[in-house]
């Protein structure tokens, strides 16, 4: 299992993130961390924590999360991939039950689990949902993203899912610049996994209403932008792979009309 934790301007909350990986009751077998152009100390944060060699930095130009998430993907060597912001934090025993559960359900393709909202501001609302409310083992046959959607329980954050790295490379997913990436990725992801385990257990911790983070960011022309581009990317898909979308087409156009 890789985690791959992109960083920009988080110097608030990047030690946290950290201390809940560096904590794992089973340690992962490699952690990657990209310092996407931060202007903070998050870098200076970053190194001090840093002492295995199982541990690897690396620092990019500013280009975004997206794109910092496939530079880690594209040098990670575990056949697990989990990627991890740098403002969240991970329930401690994440990866020794993610290594059971891929042992018990044959190394599938993708898991999924819940996560928790939290906020340093105690007056904060946490009204998003991240929960799962099925669990188990589900194939291509099953129709596990029109289940999802009927329960409203398609929110696409990358770090809930751990995934393994052939899916990505075999099907050449990548996410797109620009806000809204997880949306480009979460359906096709899923769509093509033959084999996806959901455990309702939550593992992550997910920090809203933290200034300067890309969801409390003022609309812009360039997300218009994103958004028009993440349809198409959409639609593209749904038209190269009709044999795994045409069942779920229900589903699908829900994710085009959100």
């Amino acid at each position: 299992i890789s985690i791959i934790i992109p960083v920009f301007n988080v110097e608030k909350y990047v030690k946290e993130t950290l201390i809940s990986v560096k904590k794992q009751s089973s340690r992962p077998d490699e952690v990657i961390i990209i310092n996407d152009g931060s202007t903070d100390d998050s870098f200076k944060i970053v190194k001090d924590l840093t002492d295995s060699d199982s541990w690897k930095i690396f620092e990019t130009k500013n280009q975004g999360l997206g794109l910092t998430r496939n530079y880690g993907k594209s040098l990670a060597k575990g056949d697990y991939i989990y990627f991890l912001d740098s403002d969240d934090i991970l329930d401690h025993n994440f990866i020794f039950d993610m290594r059971n559960l891929i042992k018990d359900y044959n190394q599938p393709d993708v898991i999924l689990f819940s996560g928790k909202p939290f906020s340093n501001n105690k007056i904060a609302q946490h009204k998003i949902n991240l929960k799962f409310s099925i669990d188990g083992q589900y194939f291509q046959k099953d129709r596990l993203l029109t289940n999802l959607v009927k329960k409203k329980e398609t929110l696409p954050q990358a770090s809930r899912y751990l995934s393994k790295k052939s899916l990505w490379s075999e099907n050449n997913l990548l996410y797109p610049t620009g806000i809204a990436e997880d949306e480009a990725v979460f359906f096709p992801l899923i769509s093509l996994s033959k084999n996806t385990v959901i455990s309702k257990k939550s593992y992550y911790r997910y920090r809203v209403d933290r200034p300067g983070s890309i969801t409390l960011d003022k609309a812009k022309y360039s997300h218009a932008k994103d958004y028009l581009n993440r349809i198409s990317f959409t639609i593209n898909f749904m038209q190269m792979n009709k044999e795994i979308t045409k069942s779920e087409l229900s589903a699908w156009s829900y994710n085009l009309e959100r």
